[in-house]
């Protein structure tokens, strides 16, 4: 037997069609209306997370670190380490020269590239 046969004999109910339409219609409402309220429970934790993980970072940054017992911070310096630091600040300032100079000529590079592109493209163009 056939679908269609055994369907022929059953009456449906007047009205059953738009009942179903309205049910399925609420349904898949409260299903959307369900997984917005998830997704706005899961911004509302990721913020106060993010809140909870800043808060510490600051308070870490902020805390006054005591030296354990027994050590004291050295307040002066022998003559041989202020040398030592003065060499270490003449080789910093070399090394910061010659860096703003590669830094300066990567520049210069990098507008004569965007000069080459303007006219490639504008020679392809025409």
């Amino acid at each position: 037997m056939k679908t269609d046969d055994l369907l022929n004999g059953i009456e449906v109910p007047a009205g059953l069609e738009s009942r179903l339409e309205t049910l399925i219609d609420r349904l898949a409402e409260e299903e959307k209306q369900s997984a917005n309220r998830i997704r706005q429970t899961r911004r509302w934790i990721s913020g106060i997370a993010a809140s909870v993980i800043l808060l510490l970072t600051i308070g870490i940054a902020f805390s006054d670190y005591s030296t354990p017992a027994g050590w004291t911070a050295q307040t002066t310096l022998s003559e041989e380490q202020e040398q030592a630091c003065r060499e270490a600040e003449k080789a910093l300032m070399l090394v910061s020269r010659h860096f703003n100079k590669g830094i300066d000529q990567l520049s210069l590079a990098m507008n004569e590239i965007e000069k080459t592109n303007y006219t490639l493209h504008k020679t392809i163009k025409r």
